[in-house]
């Protein structure tokens, strides 16, 4: 490992720095070590296998009719109220039309499940849930 001086001034004091390329270490109850270089983390890597099983991880259960919904799916609703916007296209969706109820709660799950198929692949991958 190679150090360098640094030197520092104020109006105060003078003193000299010892500047050397470090590594964060972090050690938690149970967890294997981890090291993040400098250079980034290990889990923003993306993985394509997560955003396609991400993808049809939310897909498929958003399309399974519920009691809740009147039988009806999520994304059944969603594109039928898209349906329902575009016929009318020059106005867009008032803000009280479940448009946007569907809208957000669609995304959000989709979000969620790749937000969560990520952490899952990379920690997977580095070894956390050993």
């Amino acid at each position: 490992m190679q150090h360098v001086s640094l030197s520092s001034r104020t109006g105060f004091v003078g003193t000299r720095l010892a500047a050397r390329p470090s590594t964060i270490r972090a050690r938690a109850v149970g967890m294997p070590q981890v090291r993040a270089a400098a250079s980034g983390y290990q889990w923003l890597k993306k993985e394509p296998i997560v955003i396609l099983a991400g993808f049809l991880g939310w897909f498929a259960p958003s399309n399974i009719g519920v009691p809740a919904l009147g039988g009806k799916s999520l994304f059944g609703l969603f594109s039928e109220s898209i349906g329902q916007e575009l016929s009318h296209f020059p106005v867009g969706p008032a803000l009280t039309d479940n448009f946007w109820l569907y809208l957000v709660t669609w995304h959000v799950g989709l979000f969620l499940t790749l937000f969560l198929g990520q952490i899952g692949v990379r920690g997977r991958a580095q070894g956390y849930f050993d």
